[in-house]
């Protein structure tokens, strides 16, 4: 079953993930917003909070991944392409779009490897999150398909 999005599965889509990156930005800067005050852009308010620049700048890089999202992963653009290979184009586009706005941002120092590292740990470990809560959210949607479709077998038997 085939669902078409709507402008408003595009909206929530951004909302999702910005509220998501405002929430791991936010306990980063609890925990370590002192620490990386001077250093980046995101911490300069510290352990105080995100500053509205941050906030605007990450929902830039919200409505970014979701297009991202939206050509990878909706047949509309990209037919023929395997889902390992849009899976793939879908992470380096991250990728790439995070560095573009880190350089034009301040994020972080990007002609520097531990920034990098950093980011690409919780990069990965948040995708790793992502994959693992979508595949039990899709488990249970078949789960669920599979369970109605034997109750409709079971009304038609009678």
């Amino acid at each position: 079953m085939n669902k078409k999005n709507t402008v408003w599965d595009y909206l929530t889509h951004i909302m999702v993930v910005w509220g998501i990156s405002l929430l791991s930005i936010s306990v980063f800067a609890f925990l370590f917003g002192e620490n990386g005050k001077g250093y980046s852009s995101i911490f300069s308010l510290g352990s105080e909070g995100i500053s509205l620049a941050t906030l605007a700048q990450f929902f830039l890089l919200a409505v970014m991944i979701t297009t991202l999202r939206w050509v990878f992963f909706t047949d509309g653009l990209i037919k023929r392409l395997p889902i390992a290979a849009r899976c793939i184009w879908m992470v380096a586009g991250v990728i790439l779009t995070v560095g573009v706005l880190a350089a034009v941002c301040g994020w972080f120092p990007v002609n520097q490897v531990m920034p990098w590292l950093m980011f690409l740990i919780c990069f990965f470990v948040c995708a790793a999150i992502s994959v693992a809560v979508s595949v039990r959210k899709e488990k249970n949607d078949n789960q669920k398909m599979q369970e109605a479709l034997e109750r409709l077998k079971g009304e038609e038997a009678k």
